[in-house]
């Protein structure tokens, strides 16, 4: 830093001057002074090791000379000058000589000199300060303060340097030096980055100084101070100030500085002024580029974003910071300015240029964004690849994967794009709100691939991980809409209530409500599900393109909905302002009939009816519209117009599925007219004209009642027979034995369901409906007590029919039928294989696993199933009671209490009654027998319909009562129970407490 401003130079020359004043210093003669005189002469001639001699000589023979203090600061200096290294050593025996003489200052100033010339400013300091010490000179004090400060500044001691600069200033303040000094100081501020300090220090030297040469100058330095503490007005006030007295670099970087202040205050028009003045300044030169990259920024912030792409063009030559961030804002507004493809080659020469350094990450990154709004999603890849497996440490890393599972998406590589989802939800250096977007997005994947089982999971726990962060209004929404898809509509309900409670205002509350109306209505909760449908037809704006008419959709769904709950008043209301929809119209208008018909108004029914037929001749719903005409006067008694109004249907349509049906209704209107014969063989018609239909044992059953309404011999099981005989191989014949077993399973009949249902899987073609048979017959088994023959069926289906409906049913039932046997590792082992398989029947699977691990006495195993169930769904009830069963295990009694007691408050269904019972057995397990008595009772007292937990309660309060040495009273709530429910398990209990006593 030596030399750092040209003023020092003055400083310099003073010095010199002080010094040579010394050396060159006239004396009057003395007696005896030639050696002296002989020594300067040689001395100032550069002769130094001859000026020894005669120096030496003349101090050893005139002792007491006047001269002897100039004759020995001068063998010093020859000395210095002949040994260098020795040099100290001859200054401080002078000093010893003379320690407060003026010659010892100007020794210790002029070493302090050499010393700083050759870089050791430590010991110039040293010496400056010795010198600033000796009290009887004190006229070089400013010069010596200056000095010292240059070496602070040298040793980096800023501080040291700032103290002697403002001392000079103060003490000195008439000195030359004094405004150097300041000038100097505020200079220091400014390379060290003291910007404020920097500023107060021109300020001191512009107030001080008003009219010195140095304060003329100060603008620059003073306005670059401003400058970079973002003052920015005062700056451009310094600066402009300051620019007439500057010339060259002083005044180009002048100018570049008011141009940048003037693009931070955003008076563009002014910064273009002074960048195309600094332009025109450095034509032809590099500096230039600094002016072309900030009017890229002030094209950039007035959207002109093809000048600023072109400007930032102009800002790139080399490999520079200017060049690569110059390069990659060029790609951007080339981007902005609608020139993906010239954003793309820019992109492209970044990425071909750069793979390594500054700002790698950024460029690729918008790069890849680029080709992805596109719709280049393999390009998006192939550089976001290049990114993540380069040796660039990304400071984004979990934007950067994000990016990639989103492309990874968009390309249909669904499980890559997890993968990348993943990856970026793993790292550790991404911020929260980072790693929830991944998690989010990986989950969203999940969701539009329809794993809604493992989206669902996801998406709540990112709402319930911090309600209020980002994503979690739309997180909550998408869980509910999982479990929806799920078909698990109560789930639906409560999270879509729940947002549209705490999100109100968010962009899919319209969506919200149509979900929950939906959800309701799914649910048949049709009171509940015309508040939000009605919200959302009022206040939701569809989006301009819709998939299809929100409006109709929702004025359809709320007249249904009215129409479900009999108020056919309001659904007509609505059903009405859809008519004439596309689609929809047709639908308003078969629902417009049936609600008349459904009050009652048979006339306006009809002729609404007739109106959509004639409306809409290529309508799915004419022909039930005919059919719906002609059961009208079924019902209303006017049968033969019933006959018409169906023949006419047969005829016009034929091979409807309604012909059958309408055929069938031909059979029964003439069975009320009282036509029997007619009916007979109006039902034998529907067995010869549609032996594939639904109506085969309709039909053979109305053959057999009018015939005994004939009074004629019953002639329908050969019928029957014939008709299977006619069509062994048809579908309808495989459905009819199949339907006729079941009928007989319904009816009770199940020993002869069980011979109908083997014999149907003796003779059927068909494994449509095997997995079904076997099923029924194991139902029919468990209704005959025969649960080692029912376990078989089960067995037999999960070995043999894994793949059908009833296979997870199988499974279910094998666990609880396990259980009640008393077979608890089976049912858990039963219940663990039903889990594995993830389900719709999971919750259910989990406790009965939970229940079976109780019954093992492994409650932790218990507790982690319950647990897992209520993760599931935090308010099943089953779950809960599980909990409170593992409290009982591990006798956390009051924990136990306070969940059955929550249950049995908040359910009047079997879990409130076990609820009640287990808090009864709660109190009984700590012989609190009073409290017991209470909850038993109420369990028959609340929960009269539920004959297991009864039953249970009532043998549990013999127990009390016995325990109390109440045996009598005991023993008549045993006989109770054996009477009231005499097949029940607590009675057969009951009866082995009584034979023992």
């Amino acid at each position: 830093m030596k030399h750092r401003y040209s003023i020092i130079c003055s400083a310099l020359i003073i010095i010199s001057i002080g010094l040579t004043s010394h050396l060159h210093a006239q004396h009057i003669p003395e007696t005896g002074s030639e050696d002296f005189h002989t020594g300067i002469r040689l001395f100032q001639e550069g002769l130094y090791e001859n000026s020894i001699e005669y120096f030496n000589r003349f101090i050893e023979k005139n002792p007491e000379s006047s001269l002897d203090e100039n004759a020995r600061y001068h063998l010093a200096l020859a000395y210095a000058k002949v040994n260098a290294e020795g040099a100290d050593t001859y200054i401080e025996e002078f000093a010893s000589h003379y320690p407060t003489g003026f010659r010892t200052v100007d020794l210790f100033t002029y070493w302090g000199n050499e010393k700083f010339e050759n870089d050791d400013y430590g010991s110039a300091l040293e010496f400056y300060k010795r010198a600033f010490d000796i009290n009887e000179n004190r006229g070089k004090a400013a010069l010596l303060y200056y000095r010292m400060a240059e070496s602070s500044v040298e040793l980096n001691d800023h501080q040291g340097a700032s103290e002697y600069y403002l001392k000079l200033a103060e003490e000195y303040p008439d000195s030359d030096l004094a405004p150097i000094a300041l000038y100097a100081r505020g200079d220091l501020y400014l390379s060290s980055q003291q910007y404020q300090a920097s500023t107060d220090a021109f300020e001191l030297l512009r107030r001080n100084y008003p009219n010195h040469e140095l304060t003329r100058k100060v603008g620059t330095a003073l306005g670059e101070s401003y400058y970079q503490q973002g003052r920015y007005e005062e700056a451009i006030d310094a600066l402009l100030n300051a620019i007439q007295y500057l010339e060259g670099e002083t005044e180009s970087k002048a100018i570049i500085l008011i141009a940048e202040s003037y693009n931070f205050l955003n008076q563009l028009q002014r910064a273009t002024t002074y960048y195309r003045r600094y332009i025109n300044l450095n034509k032809g030169r590099d500096q230039a580029r600094l002016a072309h990259y900030g009017l890229g920024w002030v094209y950039h912030k007035q959207q002109v974003y093809h000048w600023a792409a072109e400007s930032f063009g102009n800002a790139v030559n080399g490999d520079d910071e200017t060049s690569r961030k110059a390069l990659y804002y060029k790609a951007v507004n080339e981007k902005l300015s609608g020139r993906y493809d010239l954003a793309i080659e820019t992109f492209q020469k970044f990425g071909d240029q750069y793979q390594d350094g500054f700002w790698i990450e950024q460029a690729y990154y918008e790069w890849a964004v680029t080709a992805f709004e596109m719709g280049d999603y393999v390009m998006s890849l192939e550089v976001l690849l290049n990114l993540v497996r380069s040796d660039v440490d990304l400071e984004n890393a979990g934007d950067v994967y994000t990016l990639l599972g989103e492309a990874y998406f968009a390309n249909n590589e669904y499980t890559r794009a997890i993968q990348a989802f993943e990856e970026a939800e793993k790292l550790v250096n991404v911020s929260n709100d980072i790693k929830r977007q991944a998690r989010f997005q990986r989950a969203w994947v999940q969701y539009q691939n329809q794993a809604y089982n493992s989206a669902q999971p996801t998406f709540q726990e990112l709402y319930e991980e911090n309600p209020r962060a980002t994503l979690s209004g739309e997180a909550l929404f998408w869980s509910a809409d999982s479990y929806y898809n799920m078909e698990n509509y109560s789930r639906a309900i409560s999270q879509l209530e729940r947002f549209l409670r705490d999100f109100s205002g968010h962009e899919l509350e319209g969506a919200a409500r149509y979900s929950l109306g939906w959800a309701y209505f799914k649910t048949q909760a049709y009171d509940k599900a015309v508040g939000p449908l009605t919200d959302f037809l009022e206040k939701y704006e569809p989006p301009p393109i819709a998939l299809f008419p929100y409006d109709v959709d929702t004025q359809l769904r709320i007249a249904d909905a009215y129409f479900a709950q009999g108020l056919y008043e309001d659904a007509l209301s609505y059903y009405e302002e859809a008519v004439g929809a596309e689609p929809g119209g047709d639908y308003a208008l078969f629902q417009i009939a049936n609600s008349y018909h459904r009050n009652d108004q048979s006339f306006e029914a009809v002729t609404t009816f007739r109106r959509l037929i004639r409306i809409y001749p290529f309508s799915q719903l004419r022909e039930q519209a005919q059919y719906n005409i002609g059961y009208i006067y079924f019902l209303i008694g006017n049968y033969t117009q019933a006959i018409d109004e169906f023949n006419s249907l047969i005829n016009s349509f034929l091979n409807s599925s309604w012909a059958a049906r309408s055929q069938y209704n031909i059979g029964d209107a003439y069975y009320n007219a009282g036509e029997y014969d007619n009916a007979i063989e109006a039902y034998k018609k529907v067995l010869e004209d549609y032996p594939r239909s639904d109506y085969i044992i309709e039909s053979i059953n109305g053959i057999e009642f009018s015939q005994l309404a004939a009074g004629e011999d019953d002639s329908s099981e050969e019928v029957m027979e014939e008709f299977l005989d006619s069509h062994p191989q048809s579908g309808t014949a495989d459905r009819l034995r199949f339907q006729l077993a079941e009928n007989q399973l319904q009816a009770g009949n199940y020993e002869e369901a069980i011979s109908s249902l083997r014999n149907y899987l003796r003779v059927t073609n068909s494994d449509r409906l095997v997995a079904e048979a076997h099923y029924n017959i194991g139902e029919a088994f468990e209704r005959l007590n025969n649960l080692d023959a029912a376990i078989r069926e089960y067995q037999l289906i999960i070995s043999e029919h894994s793949d059908s409906d009833r296979a997870n049913e199988a499974l279910y039932n094998l666990g609880r039928l396990y259980y009640e046997m008393e077979e608890y590792r089976l049912s858990a082992s039963a219940f663990e294989a039903l889990i594995s398989q993830s389900s719709a029947l999971q919750l259910e699977a989990l406790v009965g696993a939970g229940n079976a691990y109780i019954a093992l006495g492994e409650a932790d195993r218990a507790q982690d199933k319950f647990m897992q169930g209520l993760r599931m769904n935090a308010n099943h009830e089953d779950s809960q009671l599980g909990i409170g069963k593992v409290a009982i295990e591990k006798r956390n009694y009051t924990e136990a209490e306070r969940i059955f007691r929550e249950i049995a408050n908040s359910s009047s269904a079997g879990a409130g009654a076990e609820a009640q019972y287990h808090l009864g057995l709660t109190y009984q397990m700590q012989s609190n027998y009073n409290e017991a008595l209470k909850a038993y009772s109420n369990v028959r007292i609340l929960f009269e319909g539920y004959d297991e937990w009864v039953s249970k309660s009532m043998l549990r309060s013999a127990e009390c009562h016995m325990a109390l040495r109440s045996r009598q009273e005991g023993e008549n709530l045993l006989e109770q129970l054996i009477d009231r429910y005499p097949d029940s398990k607590a009675a057969s209990q009951a009866r082995e407490r009584l034979n023992q006593n």
